[in-house]
């Protein structure tokens, strides 16, 4: 079976402890059609879905270790890699995925096969989007390997134009079948999709302490990351509790697959989704969040001159009191989980269990981005610190809006325009307009006007 088609990756789905990733056989050959080795880390990406780059590291490899392993494919014929290479598949890269039978399909965009090849031709000018979670040492003595066969062959085909030899022949014909027999091991390889940097770090964490004993500096000195506080750490704990949580509104619900689904509609909430959301209202921006990761908690009370952003979370971050973070997320979204049901008393919150796909705006990324943006205006209005955390003052607010109809897909397909509408259809139920004149009406028309 052919796991590499098309631009297509075949594997099997696994769940371990609430958390899923996929496994796949794959050749030598074709690892290296959509990853390599590299010491440059893409961290996110910018609005227009260009990489950002970690500027504060270089992941670096043991060059003794890699000439080993090197060594160690071409000397022995019955070279073996038992254990899996795990690697990171952003979100941004895949343009769709589908089950099919016991399998899935995820098929990655284009550039990710581009990035490799230009990176192939000159270092740090392709982007190499699906990134070495574990097994860097590996993938880098392969490539060596496979460069050392190459640079062998051509070296001992330079020389026989000088008259051939026998042995020379037998060299020959030696390189030439361990790069082929070299090209076609197959690797188990392990995917998850779309984790951030701090996941990722836990999973190779995890991995390597059963084996050895690996230093936490090692680890985040593989990732780019500080041993201090960050955002990002702060953002995926709260993650990770609130999908535990039996009671949480968001128990089980953050996943990486939820039924087939096409790049242009909205699966389940991803986790790196929800991370960043949290992330946004703990930091200015992006670029800033990257800047936050290396500044002490207490420096996050200072703002810039020309900052107007409303961030809500910053202050308890700064505080250390994130648990006032996970409690105001939990409590607003089961007042959205119980106030906006169906005439049976089932809530619109609630996916079909059978189906894990979305069938309404409030279940999709976009939904959950519009009532986030509400819950950032209540907190806005609601000071005391009582009332943040209590399901009933934000039914308050909320029921108000039950006159939407969040099941009417025509109007609130899953875009992000269906999302701004729907927000600025909440904002103008909870807070009325006092004229015409209001900005909210005004952005509302403009948002109905596109096409």
């Amino acid at each position: 079976m052919n796991n590499l088609e098309d631009n297509k990756i075949l594997g099997i789905p696994v769940i371990q402890n609430q958390q899923e990733f996929v496994i796949g056989v794959f050749t030598i050959d074709q690892i290296l059609k959509f990853t390599k080795f590299t010491k440059r880390l893409i961290i996110n990406y910018d609005d227009e879905n260009k990489p950002i780059y970690n500027s504060h590291i270089q992941r670096e490899v043991e060059s003794m270790r890699v000439e080993k392993i090197a060594d160690f494919l071409i000397e022995d014929p019955e070279a073996t890699f038992p254990t899996n290479i795990v690697l990171s598949i952003p979100q941004k890269v895949i343009d769709r995925q589908t089950h099919n039978n016991q399998f899935i399909e995820i098929y990655l965009n284009k550039e990710v096969f581009s990035g490799i090849e230009q990176e192939k031709q000159k270092e740090n000018t392709g982007d190499i989007h699906i990134t070495i979670i574990d097994g860097q040492h590996r993938i880098r003595g392969i490539e060596i390997a496979i460069e050392r066969l190459q640079s062998n062959i051509n070296t001992v085909v330079q020389t026989s134009k000088g008259g051939v030899s026998e042995s020379l022949n037998k060299k020959l014909e030696y390189y030439r079948v361990r790069l082929k027999d070299l090209l076609n091991i197959q690797l188990v390889v392990s995917f998850f999709i779309d984790k951030t940097l701090e996941y990722q770090a836990m999973i190779f964490s995890t991995i390597n302490r059963t084996q050895k004993r690996v230093s936490e500096s090692l680890v985040y000195s593989l990732f780019g990351l500080t041993t201090q506080d960050s955002p990002q750490k702060t953002a995926l704990q709260i993650v990770l509790a609130l999908n535990a949580h039996s009671k949480s509104p968001f128990y089980n619900r953050i996943k990486l697959y939820g039924g087939d689904y096409e790049i242009n509609q909205s699966p389940p909430l991803s986790q790196a989704g929800m991370v960043k959301s949290i992330i946004n209202l703990i930091c200015e921006n992006l670029r800033e969040s990257e800047l936050d990761r290396y500044r002490s908690r207490k420096e996050l009370f200072k703002r810039s001159e020309s900052s107007s952003k409303n961030l809500p979370m910053r202050d308890y971050y700064a505080k250390d009191n994130d648990s006032k973070i996970s409690d105001i997320l939990f409590h607003y979204f089961n007042s959205v989980k119980d106030t906006f049901v169906r005439n049976d008393n089932s809530s619109l919150w609630d996916f079909n269990p059978e189906k894990m796909k979305p069938s309404n705006i409030l279940q999709t990324t976009v939904g959950y981005q519009a009532l986030l943006k509400i819950l950032v205006d209540i907190l806005g209005e609601v000071k005391s610190e009582n009332d943040r955390v209590s399901k009933e003052k934000y039914s308050e607010f909320l029921k108000k809006c039950k006159s939407i109809n969040f099941e009417d897909t025509k109007t609130y397909n899953f875009t992000s325009k269906s999302s701004n509408l729907l927000y600025y259809d909440m904002s103008l139920l909870i807070w009325n307009p006092l004229n015409n004149s209001d900005k909210r009406i005004q952005k509302r028309e403009e948002i109905l006007k596109r096409e």
